[in-house]
C-alpha cells in the first residue's frame, strides 16, 4: 500500500476524437523541510533545514501502452496537487497514472477511457 492516494477524473461522456480534460488528484503531504530564522545575520542564513523534504517527484501518464505525458515536480509543489491536461480520446484504452515521490515510493491509479454509445 502506498503512503499517498492518486485519483484520475475524466468527463462522464466521451466520444471518439474528443479532446477531453483529464485531471489527476494526488493526496500527498509535501514540505520543503525549511524553516525561517528570524534573527539571521545574512540573507543566506534566513532558511535552515528543519526536517527532511517530502514531495512528489514525477507523474507519468500512460494511454494504452504509450507514455503520453511526464510531469517533473519539485519541493515547491503544493500539498495534494491537482494536475490537469488535455487528451485526445482516440481509442478505448486504459489510462494509467504512476506517481513517484522523492523517496521512490509509488502510487498508481487506472481508469478506462470508454466511448459513449
Amino acid at each position: 500500500m502506498s503512503e499517498f492516494d492518486v485519483q484520475v477524473r475524466l468527463p462522464e461522456q466521451i466520444k471518439k476524437g474528443d479532446i477531453i480534460e483529464t485531471k489527476i488528484k494526488i493526496r500527498h503531504d509535501s514540505t520543503t523541510g525549511l524553516k525561517l530564522v528570524e534573527d539571521a545575520k545574512t540573507p543566506f542564513e534566513r532558511f535552515v533545514r528543519d526536517v527532511p523534504a517530502v514531495y512528489v517527484k514525477t507523474v507519468e501518464v500512460f494511454y494504452g501502452t504509450e507514455r503520453i505525458n511526464v510531469f517533473e515536480l519539485n519541493s515547491s509543489t503544493s500539498d495534494s496537487p491537482l494536475l490537469a491536461f488535455k487528451l485526445k480520446a482516440s481509442q478505448e484504452a486504459v489510462l494509467r497514472v504512476v506517481v513517484t515521490n522523492h523517496l521512490n515510493k509509488i502510487g498508481e491509479a487506472t481508469t478506462n477511457v470508454k466511448f459513449a454509445a
